[in-house]
């Protein structure tokens, strides 16, 4: 007992008589008021103690050897499937010329409605049986070596096409060729020269600096150039321009937190050889979440460059397949950030932090309250007061 009164003296918090207790209105109102204020504070430092930030940190990226996917989506409105090509090649020495693997090409019409997704098929299954007879050796019409003359057929057209490819001459749309005629190549060329081209897809490259474009015509590396058969595209009746409208392209997974700058970017031009480039930086991304897993991939900026080819064709040369001053087509250029940029995801508060807010909250509106009541009370009182005079 003595005890308990001990502990009596070191009481802070001393309590008032039940019956000398006055309850008002205006007591009341602040009360209910002072809580709402409570509740509303609390629930916003749980909002903060809950909310989530990227801290960014930038590293020497020491990666080596990695493969790197870029995803495209892009619109051609006035070049065919047929006469598009799509080639990728980096400084590793690594050409990919035509690129079919991972990528849809579908045909579009003038008004940019989809046709199909399927290709000329040249040298189809049925293309094959049609020959003269089982000992037939089609002419390659002068593309092959001397030394080969005679011994070498070409039976399809596109063996005719991969000949001329070879000694590095234009093809051209086959008319003239029996192989091409027998397949109606050309008719069926002239069928879809006003259409335009959508492709999509993902190609898969080494991560060095390397560019991949889109360009008229078969293409042909040489150990000193990389050349395309622009033939058909230049003698076109309809007039192809490498207007396009670029959907999407991205490098690596998406994430909410990245914007691709080249998204739903459209360019348009009235002339045939004109030629876009885009000088891209890809830098090396990784995002840490809270739950331990994590995201590697990249994030980009670009500059633009876009100019008319002079002089177009070669003139003194109409059978090669390169063009004079340049080629026209869209080229993405890209190149490797040194560094990486490592997300980590953090919260604003720990949940000490988040419970010393609500604390201090609580405290601090409560103090408030029994200030402002206190002044009411004492203002009512002087009133009456006054009022009894």
């Amino acid at each position: 007992m003595a005890s308990r009164r001990r502990l009596t003296t070191f009481d802070a918090f001393t309590k008032t008589v039940e019956d000398a207790r006055v309850r008002t209105t205006s007591g009341g109102i602040v009360t209910i008021v002072s809580t709402i204020v409570i509740i509303l504070l609390i629930i916003s430092e749980w909002i903060d103690y809950r909310r989530v930030v990227n801290r960014p940190e930038l590293i020497v990226d020491k990666t080596r050897g990695e493969r790197m996917v870029i995803n495209l989506n892009i619109t051609f409105p006035t070049v065919p499937c047929e006469i598009l090509t799509l080639d990728v090649m980096d400084v590793s020495g690594e050409h990919q010329s035509d690129v079919v693997h991972g990528i849809v090409e579908t045909r579009l019409s003038p008004d940019g409605a989809m046709i199909s997704t399927d290709s000329l098929m040249l040298n189809s299954a049925t293309d094959k049986l049609i020959h003269v007879d089982k000992d037939y050796c089609g002419p390659c019409y002068g593309a092959i070596p001397k030394e080969q003359e005679g011994t070498k057929c070409c039976n399809t057209c596109e063996q005719v096409r991969e000949a001329y490819q070879a000694v590095g001459w234009a093809f051209g749309d086959g008319h003239g060729m029996e192989q091409c005629e027998r397949e109606n190549y050309p008719q069926r060329l002239k069928e879809v020269e006003n259409e335009g081209c959508n492709v999509a897809g993902s190609l898969s490259v080494n991560k060095v600096v390397g560019n991949f474009h889109f360009a008229p015509g078969k293409s042909h590396t040489t150990p000193s150039m990389h050349v395309h058969d622009l033939n058909v595209y230049e003698t076109a009746d309809v007039v192809h321009t490498f207007s396009h409208r670029i959907h999407h392209l991205s490098f690596g997974q998406p994430h909410p937190s990245i914007k691709n700058p080249l998204d739903d970017v459209f360019r348009t031009t009235t002339e045939r050889n004109f030629n876009y480039m885009y000088f891209i930086k890809v830098v090396s991304t990784r995002f840490e979440k809270l739950s331990g897993s994590s995201l590697d991939t990249n994030q980009y900026s670009v500059t633009t460059h876009e100019r008319a080819i002079i002089g177009g064709r070669d003139e003194d040369h109409p059978n090669t397949m390169h063009a004079r001053g340049g080629i026209p087509g869209v080229f993405f250029s890209y190149d490797i950030s040194p560094m990486k940029v490592i997300n980590h995801e953090e919260r604003l508060k720990t949940f000490a932090s988040f419970l010393i807010g609500a604390c201090a909250v609580v405290g601090g509106v409560l103090a408030v309250a029994a200030a402002i009541d206190r002044g009411v009370w004492e203002a009512d009182k002087a009133l009456g007061r006054k009022k009894d005079l």
